[in-house]
């Protein structure tokens, strides 16, 4: 089953289990721009929508570039990180945050280079599977700025060391680099890309949709509470999750040696 749904700047497309976001700017290095940030934002509010998704696919147009990061567009000031007078959250802080809150796995689908904030969103990502040609990189500092809006996103995902490599040499690396980073789950020829993207979605989608959800919001939660506040909201979670249908067929399931037909609820 395909359906397409075509926005500006942003292909939003249903492929069985999975939902296929897609940064159309593949002319451009499918780089950020505010409306781009937006629509993927609104994408990913389409594919919690749709009946059946159980995980989101996010890509770049092409087979050169996933994304090149920020349009650098500099305004009259010279600068092209300037907000408009009034307002206070930045575009890419929007669309991190709306990554975060997803009901929905996000697999980062890396189809080519990943750099500045395209870095960031593959580390945003719950996994990511790359083509052997990609190649990443937090190179800021050359054009006198620093990573500083996914630097959060680096900190969950790299270790110290690499990534104060990566931020302060502002080096390129290989697909293999990366997976040696934690930043890739997976390194693949580009024409097997689409089959293991395939291959994770599957695996998603024999779980519970319920505890697949709420385990991703626990461990954004988690990640930023001491221990033993992490204790106290991983026990006050439990029960309710516990109290789902997805968990009552689950258990119903195994004592029958059959498999879940999930509700999702």
């Amino acid at each position: 089953m395909t359906e397409a749904h075509d926005m500006q700047q942003v292909k939003v497309e249903r492929r069985g289990a999975a939902c296929h976001v897609t940064i159309d700017r593949a002319a451009a290095h499918n780089t950020m721009t505010d409306v781009v940030m937006t629509q993927l934002a609104d994408a990913l509010r389409q594919a919690e929508a749709m009946e059946g998704v159980r995980a989101v696919v996010l890509t770049g147009a092409g087979d050169r570039t996933f994304c090149a990061g920020g349009q650098m567009k500099p305004s009259p000031d010279g600068s092209p990180f300037a907000l408009e007078p009034g307002r206070f959250d930045h575009p890419v802080a929007e669309l991190f945050r709306a990554l975060d809150r997803c009901n929905l796995p996000v697999i980062a689908r890396v189809n080519g280079g990943a750099f500045g904030g395209g870095l960031g969103l593959v580390c945003a990502c719950d996994f990511a599977v790359a083509s052997d040609h990609a190649m990443f990189g937090t190179t800021e500092a050359k054009v006198g700025v620093f990573p500083m809006m996914i630097l959060p996103l680096l900190m969950r995902v790299i270790p110290r060391r690499r990534m104060l490599e990566m931020c302060f040499f502002a080096h390129r690396f290989t697909a293999e680099e990366a997976r040696g980073f934690d930043i890739v789950n997976q390194v693949v020829p580009a024409a097997e890309l689409d089959a293991a993207v395939d291959a994770i979605v599957a695996r998603l989608a024999a779980n519970s949709p319920v505890a697949l959800r709420i385990g991703r919001r626990a461990i954004s939660a988690i990640g930023d509470l001491s221990f033993a506040d992490s204790l106290n909201l991983a026990q006050s979670i439990l029960p309710v999750l516990a109290q789902s249908e997805d968990a009552r067929e689950g258990m119903r399931a195994f004592a029958e040696r059959r498999a879940p037909v999930w509700p999702g609820r």
